[in-house]
């Protein structure tokens, strides 16, 4: 807070003197200056001093509003790219964990109390599972590193995305390297849970997320 109103006041001090400048001008001009030609220079130059300020802090406004809007939209979207992998990278654990049924938000939930040893029991990675594995792990990637430049989400959003890629990548390392299903197992229930967490911690999330359900239910029903 003391650096934000610090970085306010430095940010003021060259209104503040463009303002202090042309109001002494206009009282000089006023008091001490007879020549009408010397007076009108003077008083424009006054009047310009007085404007600027008043030109730029439009213009900070005006750029503010602008960067407010195109941040929200940025976000929005990344939020929706986020969803939709998640909503994918689900569908994939679901394969692999042998899990039938329709997935509702209570059902992916419940998935969450599922214990490693029954996910160990259950586990089956084949080739097009792993290969929807390492999509998802690499579009996470991009999108991690994207918001990170552009600063669109905040940093425990970027921390938790950050801890749900490395799960990704240890379970996909352990299928290529050792193959233990304990193991595995215990990464996948990891990666379930930061998946809720992701969703519970924005109710904005979670709605859409549940939108993302009902339109993959459609798109299921569509092709069968």
């Amino acid at each position: 807070m003391q650096l934000g109103l610090r970085d306010f006041l430095l940010k003021t001090i060259p209104y503040m003197l463009s303002i202090v400048g042309g109001l002494v001008l206009f009282i000089v001009t006023k008091d001490d200056v007879h020549d009408p030609n010397v007076t009108d220079l003077i008083n424009n130059i006054a009047a310009s001093l007085l404007s600027i300020p008043v030109v730029f802090l439009l213009y900070d406004y005006t750029n503010y509003r602008v960067s407010k809007q195109l941040k929200k939209t940025l976000a929005d979207n990344m939020g929706d790219k986020i969803n939709a992998l998640l909503l994918n990278l689900t569908l994939i654990l679901r394969q692999i964990m042998g899990m039938r049924g329709k997935l509702t938000f209570v059902a992916l939930n419940k998935m969450g109390d599922i214990s490693v040893s029954h996910i160990a029991s259950h586990v089956r990675i084949t080739p097009s599972t792993m290969k929807g594995l390492r999509q998802c792990r690499d579009e996470l990637n991009d999108l991690v590193y994207n918001s990170a430049n552009t600063n669109v989400l905040s940093a425990d959003q970027i921390q938790t995305l950050s801890i749900l890629m490395r799960e990704l990548s240890q379970l996909i390392n352990e299928h290529d390297f050792r193959r233990n299903h304990h193991i595995a197992a215990k990464y996948i229930k990891n990666i379930i849970g930061h998946i809720t967490d992701w969703i519970d911690s924005d109710a904005l999330a979670a709605m859409h997320f549940q939108q993302l359900l009902g339109n993959a239910e459609i798109t299921l029903k569509n092709k069968n």
